[in-house]
């Protein structure tokens, strides 16, 4: 589940970054499985992953759980990434993002007890005329649209809340930008390829 975007980052020593796909994780994945193994992975290799807790209030009246307060606790991770903090999100998320929890485990435990009929609807797609490579190429390009871009929008919140910029603000938004824009052309030469040489 550790995806080598996130392996890369964390090489990086990019903690930001490494902090803001570990919060995207309780959304993609509330299960929490995806983000138990992205956080065992870092913090085997980022000393300095977790901040002290700050102290500001964290709603406990589970009555009051929502979306909103999900997602305002998700931005408040990225800038205090305690342990506190994600014990507390844990509970969260697992109270809003219930049902889909639900949905993912129904949908793992379905795969894991039917390995062969993966295997041959995997094939379908391909007699179909779609590239293996040119579909695993769009998949990969979107997920890092969608990170790179997670990045800008919470560099951006974070800076909204302090009012002012710090000079690692401009270099991690200049990088994402960068990332983006070679993801956005991976996805569209792929689909150029499907519409040429592939039907989807």
């Amino acid at each position: 589940m550790v995806s080598q975007e996130f392996k890369a980052s964390v090489a990086d020593k990019n903690l930001l970054r490494t902090r803001i796909m570990l919060k995207d994780s309780f959304v993609v994945d509330p299960t929490l499985a995806q983000f138990d193994e992205m956080l065992s992975y870092a913090s085997g290799h980022l000393p300095d992953l977790f901040t002290q807790f700050d102290g500001e209030y964290l709603e406990n009246d589970i009555s009051k759980w929502n979306r909103d307060v999900m997602n305002e606790e998700l931005v408040r991770l990225v800038t205090n990434f305690s342990k506190t903090r994600i014990d507390h999100l844990k509970k969260v998320v697992s109270k809003v993002l219930e049902t889909e929890a639900a949905k993912i485990r129904k949908k793992r435990t379905e795969q894991s007890t039917r390995p062969l009929s993966s295997s041959r609807s995997a094939s379908p797609s391909i007699n179909r005329g779609v590239s293996p490579q040119a579909k695993e190429a769009r998949q990969k390009a979107l997920r890092v649209l969608q990170n790179e871009g997670g990045i800008i929008q919470d560099i951006m919140v974070e800076v909204s809340s302090r009012r002012t910029w710090k000079a690692t603000n401009v270099d991690d938004m200049e990088r994402a930008a960068r990332e983006i824009l070679k993801a956005a052309k991976v996805y569209k030469d792929n689909r150029q390829e499907a519409r040429h040489g592939y039907n989807e």
